[in-house]
């Protein structure tokens, strides 16, 4: 992931019934006021009561094993349940792009997605960025390669089998391409043992280079580091020959006809998540963060401007 850096909730407005001067349509065409509720003695009208959401929904692009992600939200969504007075729910999508549709079509709220979906999404429909992760605003991705592959820079990719994750990854093949054209003067196209691999995953462009399946990979340097920790990778098999430079990624995306309160207090959630609280710690530490700070649409601009020169979005 490269997949996480509060939700008061709505409050609808209630109409009320009153005389000409709260009726603007009426004074508006020169018509009479209508009748107030004293003077022909009937009852005033209640007022509507604000209906409340039974459920809240978010997902987040699947950039990790999917059983793997649902343990992962848990702690989250437990937190927004109880912050928002409502029950939260994560939809687990099959891949990448299925968030980005899960937006526009209205199946989910919000939306843990990378810099790159979240460029695909506002292309696609109405999106606002909320809050992204302390270390978003300076991402890297990691360039890793097989101990036995002879690999020791990325001038030795050239002739070499490599993987890359999703083909919308951010972290896993948007900038690590970037970086191999303007960095390295490599052609992903032209210069590898055959056409890149696309794993799917971070995790899994892991266990492919070391399996030797592939020689060499690049992913999102979080993932490799939760790894390393957690030993679930062999290190004497697996090394990083190049770290990128740094760049802006993952963000909490809503859809723009979420009303703003609730998505202020989904973004006062995040904002006030403190990690010597022991209820906040668990989400801070799988996400991979120490604070969350406010997102802008500008944030993205860059990453947008690099897909189109690539070609992985239209211009």
């Amino acid at each position: 992931m490269r997949h996480i850096r509060s939700l008061a909730l709505l409050a609808a407005a209630a109409s009320a019934c009153g005389n000409s001067d709260s009726n603007p349509a009426a004074t508006a065409t020169g018509s009479a006021a209508a009748p107030s509720a004293k003077a022909t003695g009937s009852a005033a009208a209640p007022s509507a009561e604000p209906k409340r959401p039974s459920v809240i929904r978010v997902t987040g692009i699947p950039d990790e094993n999917p059983t793997e992600l649902v343990r992962a939200y848990k702690p989250l969504t437990d937190l927004l349940s109880k912050r928002l007075g409502v029950r939260v729910e994560y939809v687990p999508v099959t891949d990448y792009g299925a968030a980005v549709q899960a937006l526009a079509a209205k199946k989910v709220d919000f939306a843990w997605l990378g810099g790159f979906t979240h460029v695909q999404a506002r292309n696609m429909t109405d999106v606002v960025p909320v809050v992204m992760r302390d270390i978003d605003r300076e991402f890297h991705s990691v360039f890793i390669a097989n101990a036995n592959s002879g690999i020791q820079s990325i001038a030795d990719l050239r002739g070499k089998k490599f993987a890359f994750g999703s083909k919308s990854s951010t972290s896993g093949h948007l900038m690590p391409r970037h970086f191999l054209v303007t960095k390295h003067g490599i052609d992903p196209d032209k210069d590898f043992d055959g056409p890149p691999v696309f794993s799917g995953a971070h995790d899994a462009t892991v266990k492919m280079v070391e399996s030797g399946k592939v020689d060499a990979g690049a992913l999102n340097e979080q993932v490799w580091q939760r790894m390393v920790k957690e030993g679930s990778v062999d290190t004497h098999k697996v090394k990083v020959i190049w770290t990128t430079p740094p760049y802006v990624d993952y963000v909490w995306t809503a859809r723009a006809d979420v009303p703003e309160d609730i998505r202020r207090a989904f973004a006062d959630t995040f904002l006030s998540l403190d990690p010597k609280n022991p209820e906040h710690a668990p989400v801070l530490e799988r996400m991979g963060a120490t604070k969350y700070v406010p997102a802008s649409p500008s944030d993205f601009d860059a990453i947008e401007q690099v897909a189109k020169s690539i070609g992985l979005l239209k211009k």
